[in-house]
């Protein structure tokens, strides 16, 4: 038995990570531009190219940074289970607004910085600011298109003394955390952001050196966080095993010898320390989101909990495989 209720897949998370751009390239040129950059920039320019009317300047860039941060956090939010059958259409819209806020920023600004005036032309570059509303197109192609999972019958409880299992019979699912890709995201916005005002500093004569090991600090702490960005979890007669979609890294494993007894609960992220990897007294767990888990009664004393969509089935089968597995006795 195969359980595939979890539709998120890599290709969603690449789909929401092209929606930080925008706001990244935002926040960057900000910084890059901040000292050549006049009082007010061109909002409206008339027939005749001259510019009609302005906007203070850092007005300008925080409605980009506002409007694209806020597409760029709903994308993320979208890649909850539940918004997967219109997370492509979703993405279409965000990205149209990332694009058309940032675009506007990056086009009005730059040609300000390139003319070295207050009121330069925007000529053709207005064009650029109307191919940027089909930024969408992006991550609507990259998302993976959504298919109905097939319903999958759960176990019955079950328990060791009365219960045989199918050697053969597994059960899988995927897990995603938007909270931790969230969190992956704004660790590469924080150290491009250091990156840039560290290469910004003339004073600075390490500039780049402390650039490079920024970068690799940065690096460091993203894929720590990439473990949990999306996690398999699956029962079959190896036991319970909890590995890294991203990464490939294995994160837990019970061997059936080790299961005292397993069952479904709930999980609260602010009950167990956090999201991650954690570890409570005798309790560790993999901890994605707030919700339904798996927990697994260890044998030694201790006790393991995944947070994981109907975890019923999963404690089914555990049960049964471990009663049936003959190490266990």
């Amino acid at each position: 038995m195969v359980n595939s209720s979890a539709p998120t897949r890599t290709r969603d998370i690449a789909a929401a990570l092209t929606l930080w751009l925008p706001f990244v390239a935002v926040v960057v040129t900000w910084l890059l531009w901040i000292n050549r950059l006049p009082g007010a920039l061109p909002r409206q320019w008339g027939r005749d190219g001259a510019v009609s009317s302005t906007m203070p300047t850092w007005g300008m860039a925080v409605v980009a940074v506002v409007v694209s941060l806020g597409a760029a956090i709903l994308a993320t939010y979208w890649l909850r289970e539940r918004g997967a059958p219109n997370r492509r259409q979703v993405y279409l819209g965000l990205g149209l607004a990332a694009g058309l806020s940032s675009c506007l920023w990056l086009t009005t600004a730059g040609i300000t910085v390139a003319a070295g005036a207050a009121e330069p032309k925007m000529g053709a570059w207005i064009l650029l600011t109307f191919a940027a509303c089909g930024y969408g197109l992006l991550p609507f192609l990259i998302a993976q298109k959504w298919v109905a999972p097939a319903t999958v019958p759960e176990l019955p409880e079950t328990t060791a003394e009365t219960t045989t299992a199918d050697p053969a019979a597994t059960w899988t699912a995927v897990v995603t955390s938007p909270v931790m890709a969230a969190i992956g995201g704004l660790i590469v916005l924080g150290g491009a952001i250091g990156i840039v005002a560290q290469l910004r500093d003339d004073e600075l004569a390490s500039a780049a050196a402390a650039s490079v090991m920024a970068a690799a600090i940065v690096v460091l702490i993203l894929l720590v966080t990439l473990l949990f960005v999306q996690v398999r979890v699956s029962v079959d007669q190896r036991g319970l095993r909890v590995v890294s979609r991203l990464l490939g890294i294995r994160l837990k494993q019970v061997p059936l010898d080790q299961v005292e007894s397993a069952f479904a609960d709930t999980v609260s992220p602010l009950h167990s320390g956090g999201w991650g990897y954690r570890l409570t007294g005798g309790r560790s767990a993999v901890v994605m989101r707030n919700g339904p888990a798996l927990v697994v009664n260890l044998r030694r004393g201790n006790q393991f909990a995944v947070t994981v969509d109907h975890p019923q089935a999963a404690a089914a089968l555990l049960n049964a495989l471990s009663a049936a597995n003959p190490m266990a006795h």
